[in-house]
Parts: C-alpha cells; sequence; structure tokens
C-alpha cells in the first residue's frame, strides 16, 4: 500500500452524516476491480470479493464518516482536501490545514481497501455515522456475516494500541489470542491490549458470534483540528492485517 495511495483516500472528504463522496469513490475503486458492492437502506456499504469456496471470508470493518472541522464548523464539503507532507522525528506525517484529516476513520478505510485488493477472498463493510454512536452499524445486514469467519477493523488511534473488550465485550478468545493474535502482533510491534469505549465491532459482536478485533492504524490526535496520520505506521498496519488475514484465510473463527 503507497502512501500515494492513503493521500488520495484522505482527501476525499467524509463527514459523519455525509458520506457520500467516500461511499462513492469505494464503489469506483470496487467496479475497476469487478468487485461486487451493494449498498443498505441506511447507506452502509458491503463488498464481496471471490469465492470462499464453501469457507468463510476474513472481513474488513471500518467506518466512512470522521470528525472533520472546516473553518471551526462541521460543513458538506464538495471538493478533495489539500493532503500535505512533513517529516518530522524521521518519520513522513500526512497532514491538512483544513480541519484535520479525518485519520479516524478514512485510514482505515485506506488499509482496508489496500487489503481487499491484494487477498484472493475477503468481504468488507464500511458503515455510517459511526462517530454519532454507531447508528450505522446498529442496523447492519446480519445474514451478510453468516459466512464471515472473522472481522478485523482498523479503527485505534497510534500504532501500539489494539482492542482487547469494546463496550465491555469481549472480543476473541483467549485460545485465538495466544495461538494467532498475539504472535502476529508481536512481529508487527503492537503489544498493548486496552478496554476500548465502542467502534462498529462492537455491534458485530453483540449481534452475531464472529470474533473480531480492532487495532491502530497510524493516525494521531484523533477528532482534532491538528489531526495527523504517520504514513510508516499505516504501512505497519496494513502489513500486520495483511499477515493476519492471509493466516485466518477462509477458517471460521466464532465464539
Amino acid at each position: 500500500m503507497t502512501k500515494e495511495f492513503i493521500k488520495e483516500v484522505l482527501s476525499v472528504p467524509s463527514c459523519y452524516g455525509k458520506e457520500t463522496m467516500l461511499r462513492e469513490y469505494i464503489e469506483r475503486f470496487a467496479d475497476e476491480r469487478g468487485i461486487a458492492h451493494h449498498r443498505d437502506g441506511k447507506g452502509n456499504l458491503y463488498l464481496v470479493k471471490g469465492n470462499s469456496g464453501g469457507g468463510c471470508y476474513p472481513c474488513l470493518v471500518n467506518h466512512m464518516d470522521t470528525v472533520q472541522t472546516w473553518q471551526g464548523a462541521f460543513v458538506d464539503r464538495h471538493e478533495l482536501l489539500d493532503v500535505r507532507e512533513r517529516v518530522r522525528g524521521g518519520h513522513t506525517e500526512l497532514y491538512t490545514a483544513d480541519g484535520g484529516i479525518g485519520a479516524d476513520d478514512k485510514l482505515g478505510c485506506a488499509i482496508a481497501l489496500g487489503l481487499v485488493d491484494v487477498l484472493p477472498v475477503a468481504k468488507a463493510v464500511f458503515f455510517v455515522e459511526e462517530e454519532l454512536g454507531m447508528l450505522g452499524s446498529r442496523e447492519l445486514d446480519v445474514g451478510w456475516f453468516g459466512d464471515v469467519g472473522f472481522c478485523l477493523s482498523l479503527d485505534s488511534p497510534e500504532r501500539n494500541r489494539a482492542s482487547r473488550t469494546c463496550s465491555g465485550r469481549l472480543l476473541y478468545s483467549e485460545s485465538f489470542f495466544g495461538e494467532i493474535l498475539q504472535p502476529i502482533c508481536a512481529r508487527h510491534g503492537v503489544t498493548r491490549f486496552n478496554a476500548e469505549p465502542f467502534t462498529d465491532v462492537t455491534q458485530i459482536r453483540d449481534k452475531t458470534r464472529v470474533m473480531c478485533f480492532n487495532v491502530g492504524n497510524g493516525g494521531q490526535l484523533a477528532h482534532s483540528a491538528s489531526e495527523y496520520l504517520v504514513a510508516e505506521d499505516a504501512q505497519s498496519a496494513f502489513a500486520l492485517g495483511k499477515e493476519l488475514l492471509e493466516n485466518i484465510g477462509t477458517s471460521q473463527y466464532w465464539f
């Protein structure tokens, strides 16, 4: 996943309740690659790539909306953002002067699209209005998850940060953590496993038996006008997700 691709996705404005431009970008991405997709009545977007051959699909889960301010107000913006680069501490940072880059969770969307692009078989769902209280994922299509074997979300800030629980719900089993998740995370520098407040995988855990994992994507200062992302951290998150989902393949990890 290149820095240029990250910049391209992050340049698309997408405030909560105003996700149209990013949703249409993802639909074009899918059309160009022959990936099946559909919207539900709420505006959530579902992608299916390949054929699991009777097995299960690994699934990417992220939300299209962000908390971004332009000129001090939440507005419906239609032109692309000016994503800029700077180097600090030996790392490349991407930011915008337009009021926060929206790494929460456009960066998760970018990494998810990069993973769908390289995986032979995958599902992905992009929810609306997570920032307003998971309004999109509260109305998720439960049946669509019937052949999902595992869900990966990239909706945590920073890099060395991941979720053990969300809203008090255990996201994965101890055996899955010890045998698969922890060794892969350690190889990619993720050692902190926290109790997080909420994100869309909370709704998946409430409504299905599918195990989920939420990990940091490299964004910093989420929900602020100074929000930025570290490009190397985003690429590291992509590498973690690729190894994890290739390891899981079409297997089923359910409670």
